[in-house]
């Protein structure tokens, strides 16, 4: 069993790549285009040529990080190498050096690849950890929690904060606030992160790899359940900024009630939901935070005061909580399965799929966002919004989410079949080891790093 210390110090990397993914999609189209007044479909389109290209970075992250044997692990060092300039550019994000609003644009599109090439090697290899690290259940739901809570933190900051700072101490002091915060806990989670020596084979090569990862079953109705419910949450994430400003104005504080009660609530709920994990399957677990969401999205449509969003997005924790724990259990699950059926363990390759779709559905999100903004005929330096901008806004925080979820809910349906068939793949609480492949010697844990997202 891995001591306290250490689970807390693997934990704590939660706080920095939260907080800087967070901030990111909360605040970073809003900055370019309604402080900079870059053109909000320009930057649309240029986003869903940049989430295709990002897409496939990620695939080859994950199959590059799996076929790594260095000394210092395979893992370990995307992460010392990659904490650094993860951070810089993050802060240029919110520090431009062009001026002009076609070279904003350019400067905004080049940068944010750059930033999510280096944050796709942090974070994915910090994820692709926590399988390894903890194979039991009782391990997992243990640590998932600690994720979850150090999580939130991150969250809260990014998302509740990242305006408020923005408008109130200067974008650029807000950047460098948020990078400090994220290099330190990326650095400090390296003392409770280790990798198992025995797990550094050579991997499948990739198009074998993308081959054996697409005939998991559980894995494509995982990844596509997973896609929509992504999409759902960076879209509110990104939709909030502007429904506060458009539809029902909030004050900064209010903004940050908002946004940081939903999160707030979510911390103790988090280990409601690993408790829940480990009397119920994952699957169950993961659909019912599915309807939660969808169904207290709705009363978006309808709010028209401040209070109705804060006490709206405080219920919301309670969906977001679920999502948090049981996505991430469940893809443990699937890769253990995949570990039985090749021999191999291949979180980078599972990771960078995911990874994969899901930037695919970051493609979509702005597409949609692009056609919302072209229907509505939004401009930032209009000073009082259309009711077609108002009614758009509704839609996308209270109706867009509840289609996107029932799609995601058929896909889980379609996993919990697969999974009754093949029997619960859960590890065992009483055989810790049950997860372990053997090998020519029994496999102890030796050292490495982590994340959950």
């Amino acid at each position: 069993m891995v001591s306290l210390k250490k689970r807390l110090a693997y934990s704590s990397n939660q706080i920095g790549v939260n907080l800087l993914w967070q901030a990111f999609n909360t605040v970073a189209v809003f900055f370019y285009v309604t402080h900079l007044h870059v053109s909000a479909t320009l930057i649309s389109a240029g986003l869903i040529v940049y989430g295709i290209i990002n897409a496939f970075l990620n695939l080859i992250a994950g199959h590059i990080s799996d076929r790594t044997n260095l000394r210092m692990g395979r893992r370990i060092p995307y992460i010392v190498f990659g904490g650094l300039p993860l951070v810089v550019l993050f802060y240029l994000l919110f520090h431009p050096l062009v001026h002009s609003r076609e070279a904003l644009l350019y400067y905004f599109l080049i940068v944010t690849l750059l930033f999510d090439l280096c944050y796709t090697f942090v974070a994915l290899n910090i994820g692709a950890l926590f399988p390894e690290m903890y194979p039991s259940a009782k391990e997992r739901s243990s640590v998932v929690a600690l994720q979850q809570f150090f999580g939130i933190v991150g969250l809260i900051l990014g998302v509740a904060l990242s305006k408020s700072l923005g408008q109130s101490v200067g974008w650029s002091a807000m950047a460098i606030l948020f990078a400090a915060i994220t290099v330190i806990t990326i650095y400090i989670s390296l003392y409770g992160s280790f990798e198992n020596p025995a797990y550094r084979k050579t991997s499948l090569r990739l198009r074998e790899a993308v081959r054996e990862t697409f005939r998991n079953k559980q894995f494509v109705y995982y990844v596509l359940a997973s896609l929509f419910i992504q999409l759902t949450t960076t879209m509110f994430v990104t939709d909030s900024s502007f429904y506060s400003q458009y539809v029902v104005r909030l004050s900064p504080l209010q903004s940050s009630l908002f946004l940081g009660s939903m999160f707030i609530v979510a911390i103790p709920l988090s280990f409601v939901w690993s408790r829940i994990a480990l009397k119920t399957a994952n699957i169950h677990g993961t659909m019912l935070a599915t309807v939660l969401f969808g169904l207290i999205s709705i009363a978006f449509y309808f709010d028209r005061t401040s209070i109705a969003v804060i006490l709206t997005g405080t219920c919301l924790g309670v969906g977001i909580a679920g999502f948090l724990v049981m996505m991430n259990l469940l893809l443990a699950e699937v890769i253990d399965n995949d570990a039985r059926t090749t021999g191999k363990r291949r979180e980078g390759m599972y990771y960078g799929m995911n990874g994969f779709i899901v930037r695919i559905g970051m493609s979509l999100q702005y597409a949609i966002m692009g056609i919302f903004f072209w229907w509505t005929g939004f401009q930032s330096t209009r000073p009082v919004p259309t009711g077609r901008t108002i009614l758009g806004f509704r839609l996308l925080m209270g109706g867009l989410p509840l289609l996107l979820l029932m799609i995601a809910f058929l896909f889980l349906m379609m996993y919990r079949h697969d999974w009754k068939k093949g029997g619960d793949s859960r590890p065992s609480a009483s055989h810790p080891n049950s997860l372990i492949l053997p090998g020519p010697t029994s496999p102890s844990p030796v050292e490495t790093t982590s994340e959950g997202v």
